[in-house]
């Protein structure tokens, strides 16, 4: 029996299994850092009417009233570079924090 076939072969068929696992893991790992990076900033918001700026991530501020209360609400979004986990995390993967203001 030929076992360096054998294990070449093996190795072919799960190298793209391997593959896709480290790039999905790379892409969950950025989506964590932009989450703490969202939460980072908005701990040091402290009214509702501050202006927030980024160089580093695309950021959307919203506020909203509800009841008397004032929240704001960051979001930023990335593409994934994982073929198939953008079926599963949306294209582009979007992440969402907020935080209730109090006046």
């Amino acid at each position: 029996m030929n076992k360096k076939g054998q294990a070449l072969i093996e190795f072919v068929l799960i190298l793209p299994v391997l593959i896709f696992l480290i790039l999905a893991m790379v892409d969950i790992a950025r989506l964590m850092i932009m989450r703490n990076h969202l939460e980072s900033i908005l701990s040091d918001v402290t009214n509702a009417t501050e202006f927030i700026t980024d160089k580093e991530y695309d950021i959307t501020l919203e506020r909203k009233i509800e009841n008397g209360k004032t929240y704001v609400t960051l979001k930023s979004c990335i593409k994934t570079t994982t073929p198939g986990l953008n079926k599963v995390l949306g294209n582009p993967a979007c992440v969402t924090t907020s935080k209730e203001i109090k006046e």
